[in-house]
């Protein structure tokens, strides 16, 4: 039987810790699952999903009392053939991510309304909740035209606490959570 050399040995040990370590990973940030933007009388609402990973350290942070604010924006523009888009709206809500380590319950607050859950996947899926957000009248709009929508959900780290906010910008992988401006069309 062969020996084995040291090296073969630290490389054979290597790949084995690379493969475990890669296999276990989870995709940390901010995805949107899915988006669709339909009329609804008079009103355009957006519905839809952003799928939320937190880092080890921002689990952490909530789990030890602190809270996180969570920003969901979108605006919407008109095509237009021979010119620029014409920009119809511009808006954010604020999500809030809280725990109470007395109740064992994750709070989630938005527009003055509060849930409660038992879990911080199911908190987390009530913060990437677009469900039935009304962004545009109809009266801003005119028929028989292409719109486009950019719909984006980010941690706002300026609500951090201060001692906090020096970390995060510190260390932008572990704090910093966006999904980036993802782009919908549609048609009136």
């Amino acid at each position: 039987m062969p020996a084995c050399s040291r090296r073969d040995f630290v490389r054979a040990v290597l790949l084995g810790a690379a493969l475990l370590f890669t296999s276990g990973a989870q995709a940390i940030g901010i995805e949107l699952a899915r988006a669709e933007i339909t009329q609804q009388g008079e009103y355009f609402q957006v519905s839809g999903q952003f799928d939320i990973e937190l880092s080890p350290t921002l689990s952490d942070a909530v789990t030890r009392g602190v809270q996180l604010t969570f920003v969901q924006a979108f605006e919407a523009e008109r095509l237009r053939d021979f010119w620029l888009a014409e920009n119809l709206v511009r808006l954010e809500r604020s999500v809030r991510l809280s725990y109470n380590a007395l109740l064992r319950q994750y709070y989630v607050s938005l527009s003055g309304v509060s849930s409660s859950h038992d879990s911080l996947e199911d908190a987390l899926r009530a913060v990437g909740d677009l469900r039935d957000w009304s962004v545009l009248s109809v009266k801003q709009m005119r028929r028989k035209a292409n719109y486009r929508a950019y719909l984006r959900l980010y941690l706002d780290i300026g609500q951090l606490p201060k001692p906090l906010q020096v970390n995060a910008l510190a260390s932008s992988s572990r704090w910093q959570l966006d999904s980036g401006w993802q782009e919908r069309t549609f048609r009136y």
